[in-house]
């Protein structure tokens, strides 16, 4: 309930059954605004309508009986949850099927990256074109923190990496059957990362003072970009 709401509550536990306009003069509230609190009310089971003589009057169930209206809501709650899981994917394939017009999300500045990065992580398997070298001078956190995560999770990743120094640091370290780590030919240097999930492709710009994503939430545009990673990593030299 917001403030009104409360207000006007309190104020029906204090003044007993009383006509809505006299419940408003009360609250200070137009008589129009009222009547949308009083729905809100009944909607909650909160407040009981009586009618005397023509006149409907409102008041507040007892108190005693709150307790249990909240119980019952509860419980309605953790059945409404406990239907949605078990019907989680039939929910998701009909929103992919629908899912047209992508989400878009943008992150400016290091925090909000480093938030996007955490919601990566979260994903079960992703592909990544990446160049270790900007990472490590711009977010030195992740430039390690992801491929232990990963390690930590259990997760998947295919990376290719820009040619360098860092690069074959970071490959010999971290690559593994479920980390798959790749270098790209040396004329193939980028100054921006891109992370593909099975529903998103986020893209990180990576400035000499400030940092940038955004994250572009399709399916049918994360499968496509997957397609170009996977047959640039099939040219691409195992070593």
């Amino acid at each position: 309930m917001n403030e009104k709401e409360i207000e006007t509550f309190l104020r029906l536990l204090e003044l007993g059954a009383k006509p809505i306009s006299v419940i408003a003069k009360y609250v200070g509230t137009p008589r129009s605004t009222m009547y949308v609190i009083i729905e809100k009310l009944k909607s909650m089971n909160l407040v009981e309508e009586v009618a005397r003589r023509g006149v409907l009057y409102v008041k507040c169930i007892p108190v005693k009986n709150i307790i249990p209206v909240l119980q019952e809501r509860e419980l309605g709650l953790r059945n409404t949850i406990s239907l949605i899981k078990d019907k989680l994917p039939e929910l998701e394939a009909l929103e992919n099927k629908l899912s047209i017009t992508p989400t878009v999300k943008f992150f400016e500045g290091k925090k909000a990256v480093m938030e996007m990065y955490e919601e990566v992580l979260r994903e079960k398997e992703f592909r990544a074109f990446f160049n270790p070298k900007l990472v490590k001078r711009v977010m030195p956190e992740y430039h390690f923190k992801i491929p232990q995560k990963l390690k930590g999770s259990g997760g998947k990743a295919k990376e290719l990496l820009v040619d360098g120094p860092d690069a074959k640091e970071y490959q010999k370290k971290f690559s593994s059957l479920r980390h798959e780590i790749r270098i790209l030919p040396k004329e193939l240097v980028f100054s921006a990362d891109m992370i593909m999930t099975k529903s998103a492709i986020y893209m990180i710009s990576y400035g000499e003072k400030e940092i940038s994503a955004t994250a572009v939430h399709n399916p049918s545009l994360a499968e496509a970009q997957r397609i170009v990673f996977d047959l640039i990593w099939k040219s691409t030299n195992h070593k």
